[in-house]
């Protein structure tokens, strides 16, 4: 008797580990989605955002269009200027600073952006490309 119950008690702590190892896997992370919008107006250049959800609300005012986006939101954008040479021609700069917050609202009409929650600049990293050897 003492022999069952020991193994029922041995049993019994094997499955409550056993649990608490189970519940600590980690789910797959949902794809995040990516968006490029144009900056409002004929002003050069674009906006380039990131987030786990995106949603476009319309407000009250008339053809005014905000996007929502949730979720380890990032923030990106990208300035044109004219070129230095004399041909007209426009160069894009990568950008310097990468917004990420929790939440961010985008008027799309406007051009401004609302922050929510964890917010944060930092400096944007630019991936180094590999050059390819012949």
């Amino acid at each position: 008797m003492r022999l069952l119950t020991l193994g029922v008690a041995i049993s019994c702590q094997i499955l409550a580990f056993a649990s608490l190892a189970v519940c600590q896997e980690k789910e797959a992370q949902p794809e995040r989605l990516h968006i490029t919008r144009p900056f409002p107006e004929t002003s050069p250049g674009r906006v380039e955002m990131t987030a786990s959800s995106i949603e476009r609300s319309l407000s009250s005012k008339e053809s005014e269009s905000i996007l929502q986006l949730k979720g380890n939101v990032e923030v990106r954008m990208i300035t044109c200027g004219p070129s230095k040479s004399h041909d007209n021609s426009v160069v894009c700069e990568e950008g310097s600073m990468m917004l990420h917050a929790d939440t961010v609202d985008y008027n799309e009409k406007t051009g401004e952006i609302s922050a929510h929650g964890n917010v944060h600049l930092a400096p944007y990293q630019k991936v180094p490309t590999t050059p390819v050897s012949k």
